[in-house]
């Protein structure tokens, strides 16, 4: 059986990190072709895992969402129709035009989503999914068990089968990335990062509002003592989804710096004595594993997160929404010293097996496998088959 699969962007953390791990998993017993809907760092990685013969990357941005939802549908089914697969493995909610294109074309469609409900909103004011997608998928692949909830939030509906993955990790590729030389990241005075005894707190992402870049902002001006490094887009051209960027030129803090996008934002990671997801919203964030893998423990928030529980037993964890004011205050009560020693470093590496890519493949592949008629179907599963075969996917969309 062949299979597409489907990755909205080419980065080497976050969802995109994980679609590609799962392909190349796949790959090892089927016919696996990957396609990247845009450009990025992770592209060279996937040419030399997949092959070119296993790898389409667009160029430039067919996929922009600025272009009307129509034209990005039908350039997906064109590409869908070039190539004999019968599963099409879309990776993100952010990449499910796909998924629509592959049921028109009567293709069995896999769903995997990362997004909670105020990212999903977000993607469908945007136009980029739309509310019947979940009617275009014959099984969903979720990062939390959490976003069960949220599904049923925004579409009122539920897919025929829906399997938890979670996220995965490389634990021994990350800590050799983490090895490799970086450049220093830059404060608004344009001045380098120098590590020294004071405490170093980071995030890694896209400077957003759902990143908490607003707040990330905050907790460093509230915290002259520490130094906060931002690893990914920041600036407005990189990233115009970020809010904080006015308050970064006009006050110039000292003690923030940015990296700006990365190709490897693993020697960053390594180098912080607390990861602090400031994130409002994310579910399972792959960067958890990431840095629990380089030994770091986490600062996070019972309302951010599906993993909250986890995150209690192997770093700092606050009850409720993100904010500066109980950041401060939990940095305050540690220090640099205390975060460094190795048994504080090394409390989260009872839980690095729970990102076990190997471990976690099973359920993937025993999907798969059912949706090829190797096991048979449950009796949900072929009612929902025989209403999208009796042409109940409709491309009129909300």
């Amino acid at each position: 059986m062949a299979i597409t699969f489907v990755i909205h962007e080419a980065t080497r953390t976050g969802a995109p990190r994980v679609g590609a791990l799962i392909a190349r998993e796949l790959a090892r017993g089927e016919d696996v072709h990957v396609v990247v809907m845009k450009d990025g760092p992770l592209a060279p990685w996937l040419q030399q895992t997949l092959g070119g013969r296993h790898l389409t990357i667009c160029r430039g941005e067919p996929f922009d969402d600025r272009r009307p939802f129509e034209e990005r549908l039908r350039l997906a089914q064109e590409m869908l129709a070039g190539r004999a697969s019968d599963v099409v493995y879309v990776n993100s909610l952010a990449s499910s035009v796909f998924a629509f294109a592959a049921a028109a074309l009567k293709r069995k469609v896999v769903l995997h989503v990362h997004e909670k409900a105020a990212h999903i909103v977000n993607l469908l004011t945007q136009d980029v999914t739309k509310l019947e997608v979940l009617r275009a998928a014959d099984a969903v692949v979720l990062a939390a068990d959490d976003i069960r909830h949220d599904l049923a939030e925004v579409f009122h509906a539920a897919p025929a089968e829906m399997t938890t993955f979670g996220v995965a990790v490389e634990v021994e590729a990350i800590r050799n990335a983490a090895q490799e030389p970086a450049a220093s990241p830059l404060n608004a005075r344009g001045e380098a990062f120098a590590r020294g005894e004071r405490m170093i707190v980071g995030m890694c992402g896209h400077a957003s509002f759902r990143k908490g870049v607003d707040i990330f902002l905050e907790t460093a001006a509230a915290a002259p003592e520490a130094d906060f490094i931002w690893v990914g887009a920041w600036r407005p051209q990189e990233s115009i989804e970020n809010i904080a960027y006015a308050d970064f030129t006009a006050r110039a803090l000292p003690n923030l710096y940015v990296t700006g996008p990365v190709d490897n934002p693993y020697p960053f990671i390594a180098a912080m004595d607390l990861f602090f997801l400031s994130s409002r919203e994310d579910p399972n964030p792959l960067v958890v594993g990431e840095a629990l893998a380089l030994g770091v423990p986490i600062l996070s928030f019972s309302a951010t997160t599906a993993i909250a529980d986890r995150l209690g037993r192997c770093g700092v964890l606050c009850y409720g929404k993100p904010n500066a004011v109980d950041a401060v205050r939990l940095l305050r009560a540690s220090t640099a010293e205390a975060l460094r020693r190795p048994g504080f470093r090394g409390a989260g590496e009872a839980y690095v097996a729970d990102y076990d890519l190997a471990a976690k493949m099973a359920d993937i592949t025993g999907l798969v496998a059912r949706l090829r008629g190797d096991s048979p179907p449950t009796a949900t599963q072929s009612a929902a088959r025989r209403t999208l075969d009796g042409g109940a996917v409709e491309l009129v969309f909300s």
